[in-house]
Parts: C-alpha cells; sequence; structure tokens
C-alpha cells in the first residue's frame, strides 16, 4: 500500500506563496497588479490554516501591501501593511534595518493615504531604527526622512509641533551640511515659514521667507527666488500693504523677463494680474 507524503499548511502555503513573492520583487518583471491582488487573497485562508500570528500571515499581508502600493492603492494596502509590522515586531523577528524599512514604507504610503496622524508615528519609528544603522544610512537621508516627518505634522495640523521639530532640524541640518547657503536648507526653511504662518506669527513667517529669499539670491536659484518672492507678496497683500504686494509681484515679472523665459515670465504676469484684480474689486488676500 502506497502512502504519500504527509504536507503541512505551512508547506502548501510556500510552495504557492513563493513564485507570486518572486514575481513582485523582480525588479525587472512586469506583472498585473489587480491579478496579483487576487491571487494573493485566494491565498488567505491557507495563510490562516498555519495560524493567526504566524510568519505566513504576516509575510501574506505584507506582499498584499507591498502590492498595493505598487498599484497607487495605498488606503487598501495601508492597513495590511499595519497588520503585517503588527505581527513581526510581536514575533521579535525583525533587525533594526527592517525595522527601519518597514516603518518607512508605511510612513509613505500613509502620507499618500493621506493618514497624516500615521504618518508621524510610523517615520519617526522609521528615524528611531535609522540612528542604528549608521554604517548603511547616510547624515542626508536620515535628515530626510525628519524632514518628512515636519511636513507630516504640518499636515495633520499639528503646527506648534511642526514648528518645534523644524526647528530642531535646522540647526542640525546647519551643521551637517557645514554652511549657511546650502540649497538644501531651502525647503527646510520654507516650511518653517509655513508652521509660522499657521500659527499666525506673520512677523516670524516673513523673516523666514526673507531668509529663504537671500538663501535663493546667494545660490543665484531663480526657482527658489521666485517662489518666496510670490509668498512674500502674499504676505503683504494679506497684511494690507498692497504697494509692497505689487512691488514684489513686478520683481518677479523683471527676473523673468532677464531671464528671457517665457514659462517663467508668462507666470509672473499672470500673478501680477491677478493681484491688481483683486485689489481693484477689494478683495482681501
Amino acid at each position: 500500500m502506497a502512502f504519500f507524503p504527509f504536507t503541512s499548511p505551512a508547506q502548501r502555503f510556500a510552495k504557492k506563496f513563493k513564485p507570486l513573492r518572486d514575481t513582485v520583487y523582480d525588479a525587472g518583471g512586469m506583472f498585473s497588479g489587480s491579478r496579483m491582488s487576487a491571487d494573493l487573497a485566494a491565498l488567505e485562508p491557507l495563510a490562516e490554516a498555519v495560524g493567526a500570528g504566524s510568519a505566513e500571515q504576516a509575510d501574506l499581508l505584507w506582499l498584499q501591501f507591498v502590492v498595493f502600493r505598487k498599484r497607487q492603492q495605498h488606503a487598501e494596502g495601508l492597513p495590511l501593511g499595519l497588520r503585517a509590522l503588527a505581527i513581526r515586531a510581536a514575533r521579535g523577528s525583525l533587525t533594526p534595518t527592517e525595522r527601519y524599512e518597514q516603518h518607512y514604507a508605511l510612513g509613505e504610503s500613509a502620507l499618500e493615504a493621506e493618514d497624516y496622524d500615521t504618518a508621524v508615528e510610523h517615520l519617526q519609528q522609521s528615524a528611531h531604527w535609522a540612528a542604528h544603522e549608521g554604517a548603511t544610512l547616510g547624515t542626508e537621508q536620515k535628515l530626510g526622512i525628519r524632514e518628512e516627518i515636519g511636513y507630516a505634522l504640518h499636515e495633520a495640523g499639528r503646527f506648534a509641533e511642526a514648528l518645534a521639530h523644524n526647528r530642531q532640524l535646522l540647526a542640525d541640518a546647519q551643521s551637517a551640511f557645514g554652511s549657511g547657503t546650502d540649497k538644501r536648507l531651502s525647503g527646510l526653511i520654507n516650511n518653517l515659514a509655513q508652521n509660522a504662518y499657521e500659527l499666525g506669527e506673520q512677523a516670524q513667517a516673513l523673516a523666514w521667507l526673507q531668509q529663504r529669499l537671500a538663501l535663493g539670491q546667494a545660490l543665484q536659484d531663480t526657482d527658489i527666488v521666485l517662489d518666496t518672492l510670490f509668498q512674500l507678496g502674499v504676505l503683504a497683500h494679506e497684511a494690507g500693504q498692497p504697494a509692497e504686494a505689487r512691488a514684489l509681484f513686478q520683481q518677479r515679472v523683471d527676473i523673468a523677463r532677464a531671464k528671457d523665459d517665457e514659462d517663467l515670465l508668462d507666470d509672473a504676469l499672470a500673478t501680477l494680474a491677478e493681484f491688481e484684480e483683486r485689489e481693484q474689486q477689494g478683495e482681501p488676500g
């Protein structure tokens, strides 16, 4: 009498799961996202048969999350990724590198899903574990994660936290980059201006924007200069200073014309025209 070898649920799961995982992670491969999601969903009963909280269940949930990210369906995938990480963390099976990478992926996906509080939580965790990655993660990358935290705090409406966070980040970035005229500071200074503006600290917002303008001028970076002049013009308009606002918007036109860039000039002229129309109609900023 012949006996068929016994295969466990874990073995049956692995046999079906591995080809799908290999396909998803094949850098040069292509697959149908919707079909892959369906194939992975079909494995859910088998993963559950292995056991709730099993490594297999976590692997399946994470791969489903990855596929949803590739499909730009972040709201659908995020809960699956969160469940996967919770299982893995409970099992104590993650290295610091894996913790950094997985918290970061969840934070990025939460940003795309506009779930900003969740983004803050996981980007903060990512930054914490990135501190263990001194040999593999550069200073600029670590600062980049912290800049994303500041952005998420702002978008979550946590403006005071964002301002405090970004103040410290600016000091650290200035120390790391060794120059007060490093272009990488531009976005961070702009974020501080936005934080202050939302808190009603107009004078502080103005000071940050003036600092950003000086940086753009020192770098001879037209994009930074024009964008900052626009924001300064809006602030002046809102403060009831029409002559100052008009001068700032006109300055944008003059710079664009000097650059002989038709697109820049069209944009600057349109902004000036919109401002003048608002002034004629007596509209507030």
